[in-house]
């Protein structure tokens, strides 16, 4: 398969030969329903010797003897059998009430064996020999017939019937195949004796994308057959489609058959033959009214299957062909970032780019009726789930992504895309691992959003969809949603949880606590699973306050610190008041050690603060004066200059003003073996070492730092010292933090800074100026995207208290002002100041 193309039509239509196939990769769903099966089928045909035999286990119809019948071409292919080989097919119902023929067709028989038998017979396991005997329906062999089987399959010896002093020998791979349960039909002694059971799926269990696939192979075949081009309704594509018959693929293959040979006797002078509902067999019709035909038909077109030009069928919608190209977008720019041939940045803005491409593509360039059945379904459930996250998580829908989705939804018809891809199942692990490092917030809701959708649309989970909900979620700014305490009110009776959270959540105007209602008879083990479901489905990082209104603190702690992610706090015998208060600590954004040190200190209650019990996974904190995102940044450069070194540290980026102020309480110390903090200004926490940024830039303390991970870990020093020399140096760092042009920028930072000194007449640390730079070069580019700083409630105050220092800070930076066409505001040049003269 190429990685690049021309167009999108010549991804999508990619010529299947030019990869060679063998028999079985061509079965359809050999990448998706049947892909476990057969691997396991080439396994058992590759065995040496003989192979093993093959047991087909699926209900009628389902096309055991296709699948044995590739099983042949493959050995052929595979030269495991010679090309003159024989294949023979035996079924074995045809003989279940006289099983001494069915023996003695089987084993052959002697002159005089029985009445009749006037003449010596070979048997189908030496006519077979050299070859393959498939028996079908194997679960009417008599006990007697399975014994003398396993015999043969033990020994490779058999007697004809007549003789038993008579051996002979014979080289037949075996495959057998029933309809039946395995374990309630055949002798344990001759399940022993199958080493590889091979389920085979109805046509209802197939996906969707396969069922399509094997209802197009049938209507060419018949096209090949009659020698005319056939066009079939989206009706009737429909209909089989979703119609359940017992006889499974078969049924279809022969109503298909039927249908074109219908339409053909009123068609046959002309070129194009048309097959319509009233084509198909009068039997099958009377499931026309339990069909969904008339629901769903509208999302399929009128087919074309013209024997003489069987591509006819890869040519896809637009809406296919550009779903196709955006999917695989994502494994093949993915090699290329593995490669280094783009950042990380780019990958993630490039497929962002892509995703809303596409979703605007559908929306606005599509035709669907508003009012059709299955898209009318998509949009409310899709609605129910928005709402539900909105609930639940705090994310905030509207009709645009409602839209975006259910277009999305709509048009994939819950195909699989990627698995068609070589590469897809290597790079699907590293790729998800990937968005989890990088936008594991969006990742997070988007397996929360397609997990309630799976549950009320009944359809599976597929990582390929994670991924690009993923990028949909993260390019409409969603960073923020989860991370807050989680609050649970838990209390018997029909609406006593309910009725406490709705008075504090009304009262505090913010959704803080979600309520579970139990019946009165319930459990310990009942509220251990209520909490268990609750984390499984929510991001307790920061924190989770169970409120309960029983005496058992406790057994709860207990039964709960060994499957925390986070820390609990348990509090006994909720009521408002006490739900309240805790909502007000919320308010102002305690952490949860402030909140289980604060609240109400003069009543007594029952309490307890649990964090997850196993051992600490070591750490370093990233920190930057000037805000969170320099953090992110610095934690990216670590992590990828410790990846070779040492995959069993965290590097945890963290708020430097929240550590200043709180030190160890904050909640990375709770969780983290905390070994460093790196950043551009140290919160000073006792116990703790800390190396500045520009320490590192310097070189100055690699050494130190490389020193305490070899206390924690076996580190790579050399490879160690090169990453962090090439990746930590000023102009890198500020191409990670902004797309301005990196020189000319820290050009006029530096003159400003310069004039700053001068006019201060102070002589700035190296730390100082470092910090500056890169606080700087982010203003300018923060100015130009129009993003605004928060506001500062005594601005005004320390505008006129400081007026000559903004002054001369300000007339520094007019180069810049000038050169960028920006206006510098006050509240930049306040936190400017603040760099400049603060400790």
């Amino acid at each position: 398969m190429h990685n690049e193309y021309e167009t999108l039509e010549d991804l999508w239509n990619e010529d299947p030969k030019s990869q060679k196939k063998d028999t079985l990769s061509s079965v359809i769903g050999s990448k998706g329903s049947l892909k476990e099966q057969i691997e396991q089928i080439k396994t058992a045909a590759l065995y040496p010797e003989n192979g093993l035999p093959i047991m087909l286990l699926g209900p009628s119809g389902s096309g055991k003897t296709y699948l044995a019948r590739c099983i042949y071409n493959y050995c052929l292919e595979q030269k495991l059998i010679d090309k003159n080989s024989a294949f023979i097919s035996l079924n074995c119902a045809q003989y279940y009430h006289n099983p001494e023929l069915l023996s003695s067709l089987l084993f052959g028989y002697i002159k005089g064996a029985f009445t009749g038998a006037d003449k010596d017979k070979k048997g189908l396991l030496e006519n077979a020999n050299g070859g393959i005997l498939f028996l079908d329906e194997v679960h009417r062999l008599t006990e007697e017939g399975q014994e003398k089987l396993f015999t043969f399959m033990d020994s490779g010896e058999y007697s004809p019937i007549g003789d038993n002093s008579i051996r002979k020998t014979s080289k037949v791979r075996l495959i057998f195949a029933t309809t039946e349960s395995i374990q309630s039909t055949f002798l344990p002694t001759f399940i022993r004796r199958l080493p590889v059971i091979i389920n085979i799926p109805s046509f209802s269990e197939r996906p969707k994308q396969e069922k399509i696939h094997l209802i197009d192979d049938f209507f060419l075949q018949e096209s090949k057959i009659l020698k005319h081009t056939i066009q079939v309704s989206k009706q009737v594509i429909s209909f089989l489609l979703f119609s359940n018959f017992e006889g499974n693929v078969g049924k279809i293959k022969n109503i298909i058959k039927y249908s074109c040979g219908s339409s053909y006797a009123k068609m046959k002078d002309k070129k194009i033959i048309k097959v319509r509902i009233s084509d198909l067999p009068i039997g099958s019709t009377e499931q026309l009214k339990e069909s969904m035909y008339h629901q769903i038909s509208n999302r399929y077109q009128d087919k074309i299957y013209d024997y003489t030009q069987p591509n006819l069928l890869t040519i896809n919608s637009k809406e296919q062909i550009n779903l196709r190209a955006t999917y695989f977008q994502f494994v093949n720019e993915f090699k290329r970032l593995e490669l280094g041939k783009i950042t990380t940045e780019y990958y993630i803005n490039d497929m962002m780019n892509n995703v809303n491409l596409l979703l605007d593509d559908l929306v606005f360039n599509s035709q669907i009726n508003s009012n059709e059945s299955l898209f009318s379904i998509l949009t409310f459930n899709i609605k129910s789930t928005f709402k539900y996250m909105e609930e639940n998580y705090g994310f905030e829908q509207d009709g645009n992504k409602i839209l975006s989705i259910a277009h999305l939804l709509y048009f994939k018809e819950e195909q699989e895309i990627l698995i068609n891809h070589t590469e897809w199942h290597s790079i699907r692990p590293k790729l998800i691992t990937f968005i989890d490092m990088h936008m594991g917030n969006s990742l997070w809701l988007a397996k929360r959003m397609l997990a309630h959708l799976s549950e009320r649309l009944d359809f599976p989970i597929l990582d390929e969809d994670l991924i690009l909900i993923s990028f949909y979620l993260n390019s409409v700014n969603i960073q923020d949603v989860k991370n807050e305490i989680k609050s649970i009110i838990l209390a018997h009776g029909y609406s006593t949880a309910s009725s406490m959270a709705n008075i504090a959540n009304r009262m505090l105007k913010k959704k803080f606590f979600q309520a579970i209602d139990m019946p009165i008879d319930t459990t310990i083990n009942d509220i251990e699973n209520k909490v268990l479901d609750f984390i499984d489905n929510n991001n307790i990082e920061k924190g989770l306050i169970l409120l309960v209104d029983m005496g058992s603190l406790s057994e709860l702690s207990v039964r709960l610190k060994n499957k925390l992610k986070g820390p609990l706090l348990l509090i006994d015998f909720v009521s408002t008041p006490l739900v309240l208060e805790i909502g007000s600590l919320l308010l102002q954004r305690k952490n949860i050690n402030e909140i289980n040190e604060e609240i109400l200190k003069n009543i007594k209650i029952n309490k307890q603060l649990v964090y997850p019990v196993e051992k600490k996974k070591k750490a370093i904190l990233t920190c930057c004066y000037t805000g969170m995102g320099s953090a992110i940044q610095i934690q990216e450069i670590l992590h990828n200059s410790l990846n070779h070194s040492s995959p069993l540290v965290s590097i945890v980026p963290y708020d430097y003003h929240s550590l200043k102020q709180n030190k160890q309480k904050e909640l990375p110390f709770q969780i983290y073996d905390v070994l460093a903090i790196i950043g551009t200004a140290d919160p000073g926490i006792e116990g703790i070492p800390y190396i500045g940024l520009d320490h590192l830039i310097s070189g100055e303390d690699i050494e130190d730092f490389i020193n305490i991970l070899n206390c924690n870990f076996k580190v790579n020093e050399t490879q160690l010292k090169k990453d962090l020399v090439f990746k930590f140096s000023l102009k890198r760092i500020i191409e990670k933090l902004t797309i301005l042009d990196v020189n000319k920028v820290l050009t006029f930072v530096q003159d400003a800074v310069d004039k700053m000194e001068e006019r201060f007449d102070i002589k700035l640390s190296n730390n100082k100026r470092f910090l500056l730079y890169i606080h700087c070069c982010c203003m300018v580019e923060r100015i130009l995207r129009k993003e605004e700083v928060d506001m500062q409630e005594d601005i005004k105050e320390f505008i006129q208290k400081e007026k000559r220092k903004l002054e001369i800070i300000h007339f520094s930076f007019s180069e810049i002002e000038k050169e960028y066409t920006i206006k510098i505001s006050d509240l930049e040049i306040r936190l400017i100041c603040d760099i400049v003269f603060n400790d």
